[in-house]
């Protein structure tokens, strides 16, 4: 894994997860629907051994029309709603509410993909950090913004992530940017906890 003008470069060999992550990613690229992986799976992808159900997304808001033909070409490619149809995708994200994603007829792997909610969602939206993983680009959230988030949230898995990225990213990382982050969420006590660790 490295870093190659903004790029973080990880080559390795893909998972059935990474397959269905990029099997998706495809797609919104393919319809120039902008989008950013957040949380869990982007710890994965760099490294961390776990498991996880669900590859939390934030993607650009869209019009009616433009959902309605993200989600003919989600079902075109063998995908449904896992927990609502995917005719109720429109409706669910305009309501800022969640959508699952996942190959027919299962629960999971999934795919949750929401509209921005809030600044941290937009300022990933706005600013991803590009990886090339085998020779497919995908948009992650910046490591930043994602150990902050990961202390925020405050489960022992969400620090264990946050300790993972702050290890792997320790000589790319912005600091100031970071410690911002940390205060703006008020978590400076478990940053300072993540570094004493």
């Amino acid at each position: 894994m490295e870093f190659d003008n903004g790029v973080l470069r990880i080559d390795k060999e893909l998972s059935a997860l990474d397959e269905f992550v990029i099997d998706i990613v495809d797609i919104m690229d393919e319809l120039g629907v902008g989008y950013v992986v957040v949380s869990g799976y982007v710890a994965i992808l760099t490294g961390r051994s776990r498991a996880t159900e669900d590859i939390d997304t934030v993607i650009e808001p869209l019009s009616e029309a433009r959902t309605e033909q993200l989600a003919r070409r989600l079902d075109e490619a063998g995908y449904w709603g896992a927990t609502m149809s995917l005719d109720d995708l429109y409706e669910m994200l305009s309501d800022g509410m969640r959508m699952r994603v996942a190959e027919r007829d299962r629960m999971t792997p999934n795919f949750e993909l929401w509209f921005p909610k809030n600044e941290y969602d937009r300022r990933a939206l706005d600013d991803p950090l590009v990886a090339d993983v085998a020779g497919h680009e995908l948009n992650i959230s910046p490591p930043e913004q994602q150990i902050a988030y990961k202390l925020f949230l405050g489960t022992e898995k969400d620090f264990e992530d946050a300790l993972h990225l702050y290890t792997v990213f320790r000589e790319q990382l912005d600091i100031d940017t970071l410690e911002t982050y940390t205060e703006e969420l008020e978590v400076t006590d478990r940053y300072a906890e993540l570094r004493r660790t």
